[in-house]
């Protein structure tokens, strides 16, 4: 079995790539910038808008991990082209949580059915935020965090989670049979405030670290000093209006259920990252 993985290159992806190989899992690693070639992974050149690159990525690949595009309103339809012309089985979705809960019409939650009508044996992941947000994304917090020790965000609670649980889960599912048709959302094992995020890593790391409880209008102009499209930003202030909502206060047992292990915690993650000893944050 060839696995073929999307976003290879990214914090999600390239955990997914590590974990499948760990496994012994042969995969094609796409992205828009590939590698050399390592081992069971061969990389291959893949741009969601450039279709002529479609077929060549795929290979002989009879799954699929995608994770497709958060904040294109045409995503929905591109993703669906795209498995149509794909001759692989089964497709793996990483969404995110609380997706299956919003109207048909936004972007993620069409991406999820048009891979649930796609044809395809069909599994979703739905991760909470990533605690590899705080150190690895510049514009979400990590730019701010490093440069002024102010960590962005709002009120809410989420059930943050470590990307290497989220391939543990994607590699159970990827590899094991039993899967087809169902959901699962990956949660860290609690629900957290950004302000007791801002603590444990002012504790781990001994630098002053405080919550910045922005508001709307706050946020839109932190996040605009990014040069990023003004969509990634409207999908940007949207989650926080969702964390305020308390879309990603739940917390479950699914990673436990799936891979047998307990996950990771911010107080882990914090003393690999954050700890004086540790690599500084990126």
């Amino acid at each position: 079995m060839t696995v073929w993985v999307e976003g290879a290159t990214g914090k999600a992806g390239r955990r997914v790539v590590a974990a499948l190989t760990a496994a012994g899992v042969p995969v094609r690693a796409a992205s828009r910038h590939p590698g050399a070639a390592r081992g069971p992974v061969t990389p291959v050149r893949f741009d969601w808008y450039d279709e002529t690159t479609w077929a060549p990525a795929l290979g002989d690949a009879g799954t699929l991990f995608v994770k497709g595009l958060d904040s294109d309103d045409g995503a929905a339809a591109l993703v669906a082209r795209f498995l149509a012309a794909s001759q692989a089985g089964r497709v793996v979705l990483m969404s995110a949580a609380g997706v299956d809960r919003t109207p048909d019409h936004a972007p993620r939650r069409a991406v999820e059915l048009a891979v649930q009508r796609s044809g395809k044996r069909w599994t979703v992941l739905r991760p909470n935020w990533f605690l590899q947000n705080f150190d690895e994304d510049e514009w979400v917090f990590a730019k701010a965090l490093r440069e002024t020790g102010e960590l962005y965000a709002g009120s809410g609670r989420a059930g943050f989670t470590d990307t290497r649980d989220l391939a543990d889960a994607a590699a159970a599912v990827l590899t094991s049979p039993g899967h087809d048709g169902r959901g699962y959302t990956i949660t860290g094992p609690a629900a957290l405030t950004f302000g007791e995020v801002a603590r444990v890593l002012a504790e781990t790391s001994g630098r002053p670290i405080r919550l910045r409880d922005v508001t709307p209008a706050e946020h839109r102009e932190h996040f605009a000093k990014s040069g990023r499209p003004e969509a990634w930003v409207d999908h940007m202030l949207h989650l926080f209006e969702l964390v305020r909502a308390g879309a990603f206060a739940a917390v479950t047992d699914d990673f436990r259920r799936l891979t047998g292990n307990e996950p990771r915690t911010l107080a882990a993650y914090a003393e690999e990252k954050w700890a004086p000893a540790a690599v500084s944050p990126r």
